[in-house]
This record gives structure tokens, sequence and C-alpha cells, in this order.
């Protein structure tokens, strides 16, 4: 009977070891290159840089074939200056008009879910290509004007946002059970965001480029 248990507790060692070397679970951070698309209002803002921040897990189904998951807080968002023009008195006295300017900023923060499929494309098992989709949930959005308290536009969003993934990434092993990855990505939505009337029956649909760095690690 003792021997029993020993041969069915080295079995589950083994099978628990192997299973952990199928999973990879990371930290990431990045940089997100965003604008929106669907109507020219919106289409007129110029995109943005911001950031994100999650974690994610991997797991192998063959050497060269995995399952990605992340969990990502990201801030999606555009900016656009507007120029206006006052005239007091005599509108053809350049003395009587004043320019001014101000920069208006769209920000929208979600809780994104990307699932991908990666291909490795070499022995190595660093280099490999990506394809999937992508969840996000609205947090809030708003717009912001130098100089004026923050709008929030929450209200005026639907909370989720879908859309594809494709994305290329590379691998560094540091030792046996530590990596770093850095990987760029292309998030293309594809529903429409705005829970209002859009200009000229138009829609605000989000496009997204992610550089991320990942620290990949086995437990």
């Amino acid at each position: 009977m003792r021997r029993y248990l020993v041969v069915v507790l080295a079995c589950f060692a083994m099978t628990f070891g192997n299973a952990q070397n199928k999973i990879k679970f990371g930290i990431n951070a990045g940089l997100t290159y965003s604008s929106f698309r669907g109507n020219p209002m919106v289409e007129d803002f110029n995109a943005g840089f911001s950031y994100l921040t999650g974690v994610s897990l991997e797991y192998f189904l063959k050497d060269n074939l995995s399952l990605k998951g992340n969990l990502n807080y990201e801030r999606k968002t555009a900016a656009k200056t507007f120029y206006l023009t006052s005239v007091y008195m005599d509108p053809s006295d350049p003395a009587f008009s004043t320019n001014r300017s101000f920069k208006q900023k769209l920000n929208y923060d979600y809780l994104v879910l990307p699932l991908l499929v990666n291909y490795y494309v070499n022995g190595k098992k660093d280099l490999y290509i990506s394809g999937g989709c992508f969840t996000g949930y609205l947090l809030k959005s708003t717009i912001a004007s130098k100089g004026y308290r923050d709008e929030d536009t929450t209200d005026l969003d639907t909370k989720i946002d879908m859309g594809l993934v494709f994305g290329l990434g590379k691998k560094f092993k540091l030792n046996d059970k530590n990596e770093i990855g850095v990987e760029l990505r292309e998030n293309l939505g594809l529903v429409n965001t705005s829970d209002v009337e859009v200009y000229r029956n138009g829609s605000i649909k989000t496009n997204a480029v992610n550089l991320i760095a990942t620290w990949n690690f086995d437990i």
C-alpha cells in the first residue's frame, strides 16, 4: 500500500510539473497609439500616445503553438486643436479681432481582454506571430480641455468594445524560468462604441497599436 502511494504521488508530481512547464505567467506594460474612425468629426482628431498595464497567461498546446490571454488596463486617446477668431466692432480692422486656440482631448479608459493564438515560426520558440480577438469594457470616458474641468462622457458610450488583434513578438530568455518579451499588436475595433446618434449617421470605432514589454516566468 505504501509503495502504491509513493508511485501515485510520483506520477502526480510528474504530471503537475509537465503542466507547469506548459504555462507561463506574465506582467506587462507598454505604450498605446490610438485613433478613432467612423465619422468625419472624430477622424479629424489626431492619434495620441498613452499607456497600458496588466497581466498575461500563456498555455502551450504544442512546442510551436500556444494560447495567450491578457487582462490590461488601457487608455485610448486622441486630440485636436481648435482655432477661434473673435471680431469686435469693426470686422475690417485687424486691431479689433483676436485669434485664440484650445486643445481638446478624448480619453477612453478600458479594461481589455485579448485572447490570442501564438504561432512560433522558429525552433528556438522566441519569434512568433499572433492573431485573435479582444473585448474591452469601458471604465470611463472624458473630454479634456485645457483651462476647463474635464467633462465626463461615459454615459454617451457603450460599455463594450470588440474587435480583432494581430501581432508580432520576440522573446529574450534570461534563464530557465524567466524571459522578457517584446510585442507589437494592432487592435482593430469593429463595433460602434457610441450610445447616442453620431454625426451623419456614422459611428465611433477604436483603433490602437500596442508596443508591449512582458516579464514572463514559470511558477
